[in-house]
């Protein structure tokens, strides 16, 4: 199915609310993991990814969790005006069942990623109103946001956007494979 964008295109800053920080130096994560998360992204191409990264409390995420990007059913019942090639929706009836895998094996979630179609990495404002609550404030306070920008098919980049309390609000780094 081709998705049609609701809203007219523009120049891709204007959706942006969060840029990776050239200077921010580099976020990693294992090579086999990342390669996951690529795939993922690729496969869905033309809509958005969706899944969760989980691993031990305070430590490296180590599984990843595919998700159903339910987006496509939101607009159409009118909940959304992006469809799933402009935005994403996690399937509560799988992020629910591998949260509490997850927790069995003691645990946490650690990261949300996403993907973005024919335009870069960011974390969009349509992103951060999925993940901040109406204080301004993390709903899911430590966890982190992967964006990897997927154009014609193929990525092409992948930020790591966590949450800095010094500045209240979410910084990005440029995301590499490690190993």
């Amino acid at each position: 199915m081709t998705s049609t964008n609701p809203i007219p295109p523009g120049d891709w800053r204007e959706r942006a609310a969060v840029l990776v920080d050239p200077e921010g130096g580099r976020a990693t994560l294992p090579v086999e993991l990342l390669n996951e998360l690529f795939s993922h992204a690729r496969e869905c191409y033309p809509d958005e990814c969706c899944g969760i990264l989980t691993g031990p409390a305070g430590g490296e995420a180590v599984e990843q969790t595919r998700c159903t990007n339910v987006q496509d059913l939101r607009h159409s019942e009118g909940e959304s005006e992006l469809d799933a090639g402009h935005g994403f929706w996690i399937d509560e009836r799988e992020l629910l069942p591998a949260l509490q895998r997850a927790r069995a094996r003691g645990h946490d979630l650690l990261t949300v990623y996403h993907s973005h179609i024919d335009t870069e990495v960011y974390l969009s404002r349509e992103d951060l109103r999925g993940a901040l609550g109406d204080d301004g404030t993390p709903l899911w306070p430590g966890v982190g946001q992967v964006v990897i920008s997927v154009q014609q098919g193929e990525v092409r980049g992948a930020g790591l956007f966590e949450w800095d309390e010094a500045v209240g609000g979410f910084r990005g780094r440029a995301l590499y494979p490690r190993g």
